[in-house]
């Protein structure tokens, strides 16, 4: 009984160092991932990012034609289609994103988070500019344009700053935690 307890217990502690051995490098690997995916994230972002500029840019292009009553209504089919394109381009990242959020951060989780409504304004507001011009290419000196064309702008720029604001501080909190600072003594307090 006393050699029983004894293999038993051997094996306990086998069985034990080898899960160590076994569990230590895929715990490591799990970090490593989760680090990797985070960069992934990261990268997505900044593209996503620097094409919201892109949009922003556009729209605000197209959002300075409106009160020009002598532009042709070919310029501002150029412009909107450009920014469909950015919509479009932005729609699909967006959807990678999303699919990524799992392993973002909470402050890349935010950034996501705070795309898609933004982005689905563009999107609405440039299909009525795109169907106003459609239905009569005049519509381009009436309110309802401008007023499309300006929600264009203002949600495209919505959009970049938050994005810009999250992933600015993002940036700002890594070279802070890179800089390993440790609390100093307030003497007395």
């Amino acid at each position: 009984m006393l050699v029983t307890n004894k293999v038993i217990m051997a094996s306990s502690v086998l069985t034990m160092l080898l899960f160590i051995v076994l569990a230590t490098p895929a715990f490591g690997d799990t970090l490593e991932q989760s680090r990797a995916s985070r960069l992934q994230v990261a990268d997505q972002l900044s593209a996503f990012k620097r094409t919201t500029f892109e949009m922003r840019r556009e729209a605000d292009t197209l959002k300075s034609f409106t009160p020009n009553k002598r532009l042709s209504w070919q310029s501002h089919t150029h412009r909107l289609d450009a920014l469909k394109n950015h919509v479009n381009e932005l729609g699909k990242s967006l959807a990678e994103l999303e699919a990524l959020k799992p392993m973002a951060n909470e402050s890349q989780a935010m950034a996501i988070e705070q795309a898609r409504p933004h982005l689905v304004s563009v999107a609405q507001n440039l299909t009525q500019a795109i169907e106003l011009v459609r239905e009569n290419r005049n519509n381009i000196h009436w309110g309802e344009y401008g007023e499309a064309v300006s929600n264009i702008y203002a949600h495209a720029d919505a959009l970049h700053t938050k994005l810009d604001t999250i992933l600015d501080y993002e940036n700002a909190k890594e070279r802070l935690n890179a800089l390993e600072l440790q609390p100093t003594s307030t003497g007395g307090r």
